[in-house]
């Protein structure tokens, strides 16, 4: 017989409650509510993995690289396989073409090829010499007549080339009313002179003076640039015979 005052077991306790929920009449509904909790925590317990992973990620992981063992070597420098630096300079050389084609660098190369002026009825600015070699002239009455031609010589030293134009007054004299008149006749020789060229012209003319003594005068003008520059005048004295 068992004794009422003996504390039941925890074994005997847990036999009683499933004795209870199962033999005592319970809703349908209940039950099948039990059975599937218990299948579910059974089947979680079954598939639960023995070990949690740990969660993975863009992890670095830093290395210890091994210290590097260098052995200090001695190099010759090959000196035949370096670049050689050089600096270029560039010169330009002016030369220049005589009127006999000689090719010289310096225009007083040319002397023998240019032809001689009087020194006292010539000019010379900025290396271009302008000469009046010869004045012919007829007389018409007593004390006046014309100038019909005018021999003459350019010659280009300079620099540059240049187109001449020849400006012509005749003159008894140099004032401010002579200055001032337009030329008697202008001469287009329509040449280009370059550096180390020259010209020597015959041109005919026909000037009207009064007088007996008489002054010719030549004005070179260099009709190259846009605006004519007036280079040198020369002038040359003439009378009646």
């Amino acid at each position: 017989m068992p004794n009422p005052f003996e504390k039941p077991s925890k074994k005997k306790k847990f036999l009683k409650i499933l004795k209870v929920i199962f033999l005592t009449k319970l809703p349908m509904n209940l039950l099948i509510l039990l059975i599937i909790i218990t299948l579910s925590i059974s089947g979680f317990e079954y598939i639960k993995p023995d070990s949690i992973e740990s969660p993975t990620g863009q992890v670095t992981l830093e290395q210890e690289c091994p210290e590097s063992k260098c052995e200090e070597q001695e190099c010759e420098i090959d000196c035949d396989l370096c670049p050689i630096k050089t600096k270029i300079e560039t010169k330009n050389i002016i030369k220049y073409q005589c009127s006999n084609e000689e090719i010289v660098e310096d225009l007083d190369d040319c002397e023998d090829s240019f032809p001689d002026v009087s020194e006292e009825y010539s000019g010379t600015v900025e290396g271009i010499t302008l000469s009046i070699d010869y004045i012919e002239y007829e007389e018409d009455e007593v004390d006046s007549g014309f100038v019909t031609e005018v021999e003459y010589t350019i010659i280009n030293k300079g620099d540059l080339p240049i187109v001449p134009k020849i400006e012509v007054k005749v003159y008894e004299e140099w004032n401010l009313k002579a200055k001032k008149s337009i030329a008697n006749k202008v001469i287009n020789p329509e040449v280009v002179l370059k550096p180390g060229d020259y010209v020597q012209r015959k041109d005919r003319v026909r000037i009207y003076f009064d007088g007996e003594e008489q002054t010719l005068r030549l004005l070179l003008v260099d009709s190259l640039p846009s605006i004519e520059r007036e280079v040198i005048a020369v002038t040359r004295d003439f009378e009646l015979d």
